[in-house]
């Protein structure tokens, strides 16, 4: 019995000391450069938009909605909406561009509010994110 436990104490201690001492594998590293090149290069494929319209009693179109960032390692910036006016028939009207200067962290949201001039004949009011840039 003495010599099961003289022998299982420093097996015990090495197993220990390994794992506090070991660095994540340069494949894991290749892994998290290789995605966050993805999202970089990639942002609308991690921006998702939502939103709804109401008008206002200065005959404006108050558009209030929430960006949401699905990518995992970066931020994006100057966020490019673009609003779709339709009418009763669903037939596009007219459309206007927008930037979100806000920075929207990794799995992080953020709300907007624009206010824009009335549009006659709209009936609903679709958003698209266009372009985005990656943050620092």
């Amino acid at each position: 019995m003495k010599q099961i436990t003289a022998f299982l104490f420093p097996v015990m201690l090495l197993a220990c000391n390994s794992a506090n001492n070991q660095h994540p594998p340069a494949q894991y590293e290749e892994k998290k450069a290789s995605m966050e090149d993805i999202e970089r290069s990639s942002p609308l494929k991690f921006l998702k938009i939502t939103g709804s319209h109401h008008g206002n009693l200065l005959n404006q179109t108050v558009v209030e909605g929430e960006v949401t960032n699905k990518a995992t390692l970066v931020s994006y910036k100057n966020i490019q909406v673009e609003i779709s006016f339709h009418d009763k028939d669903g037939k596009v009207i007219e459309k206007e561009k927008n930037i979100l200067d806000d920075v929207i962290k990794p799995g992080g949201s953020n709300d907007f509010k624009i206010k824009t001039g009335h549009v006659k004949d709209a009936n609903s009011v679709t958003l698209d994110i266009i372009a985005a840039v990656a943050d620092k």
